[in-house]
């Protein structure tokens, strides 16, 4: 063989070799895992049981939906007996911040009613002089509530709905104690519309999971609920056959928005828009996903932890190791060549 061939073929064989072995040095974090985190949320049933298995699977998506509403991204949640584990690339929360995602934190009761009729609230009329006394048992005061403003008798009815317009500036005694399976009347959020609404067709149980987000179109923050399977059927058959009507999401008791139903909407979800601000909006996510949870959620640790990489660093490895055999292919070749030739 001619001394020119023998060199290019040991030249282009240890190029080869020096090459991928630089590949391999510059690629050498993709052969170990990702830092992340890995925390550890306790749960127990309300009751005192063993929580169900239906009831730990929502609160890992409970779980999963608040550490990304948070910022963070590739959540994984696993249950594990009666504790549910997320773990998290990099070191994103702090202990006090995990300990909000799940509690201890309010809980909201949410409700849809359909609206039976509204009106402009009223300022309220100067108090009678001497201001008689209220109830001072919280209980009575309550069902004095529910007495005049979740009447079945048309009358009543009637006079509740002039009474509440005048007292939309008042603390609410009845907030979060209405009845569900009796009609309501009730103020708005902002204090500006007084409703009588029917009795609830979907409640805050029914959610599976609440999330925020913004609509980047129209600049709004939202809070979208997932319903169960049921009231999914519910909420599509009702969307369905009362187009043009108005139904109120009411949060403990009072109405954050009642919008008009343009069309049907099926696939179990549906989004609140309000006055939210990020924070405003995540903060009802969390109470609507604590107050639909049959169980409670506390924070038990957070540590580090190595996390498997991404698919998109595994196909590297595949590439690495691919040319690897090529390379070896190669070498081995111009070695047998070289041999027989020399």
């Amino acid at each position: 063989m001619a001394k020119p061939v023998r060199l290019t073929v040991i030249v282009v064989s240890t190029v080869l070799v020096l090459g991928y072995l630089a590949g391999v040095f510059l690629t050498r974090d993709i052969w170990s895992g990702r830092a992340g985190t890995r925390v550890t949320f306790a749960a127990q049933a309300r009751d005192g049981s063993a929580p169900s298995p239906d009831a730990m699977a929502k609160a890992a998506r409970v779980v999963e939906t608040s550490l990304a509403d948070r910022g963070m991204s590739d959540v994984g949640v696993a249950v594990d007996a009666n504790d549910v584990i997320a773990t998290y690339p990099g070191h994103g929360l702090d202990p006090d911040a995990l300990r909000d995602v799940v509690g201890p934190g309010d809980t909201k009761k949410l409700h849809i009613r359909p609206v039976i009729h509204a009106i402009p609230a009223e300022a309220a009329p100067p108090p009678p002089s001497p201001v008689p006394a209220p109830p001072s048992d919280p209980a009575q005061v309550i069902a004095n509530e529910r007495d005049l403003r979740q009447s079945t008798e048309q009358t009543i009815q009637l006079l509740g709905l002039q009474f509440q317009a005048t007292r939309c500036g008042d603390d609410d005694d009845l907030a979060g104690h209405d009845d569900p399976n009796l009609p309501l009347i009730t103020c708005s959020t902002d204090g500006k519309e007084v409703y009588l609404l029917d009795k609830s067709i979907i409640s805050g149980d029914e959610i599976t999971n609440a999330s925020s987000g913004r609509d980047t179109d129209r600049g709004q923050y939202f809070v979208e609920l997932q319903f169960d399977e049921a009231a999914a059927r519910t909420w599509a058959d009702y969307t369905a056959k009362h187009i043009g009507t108005q139904t109120a999401f009411t949060i403990d008791t009072r109405v954050l928005r009642a919008p008009q139903i343009q069309d049907q909407i099926p696939g179990g979800r549906t989004q609140i828009t309000g006055q939210f601000d990020a924070d405003s909006a995540r903060a009802l996510a969390d109470a609507l996903n604590r107050g639909a949870l049959p169980l409670t959620l506390s924070y038990e640790s957070s540590t580090e932890a190595t996390l498997p990489q991404t698919a998109s660093v595994n196909l590297m490895r595949v590439i690495v190791i691919g040319a690897g055999i090529s390379v070896t292919v190669v070498v081995v070749g111009a070695s047998v060549y070289l041999r027989r030739r020399w």
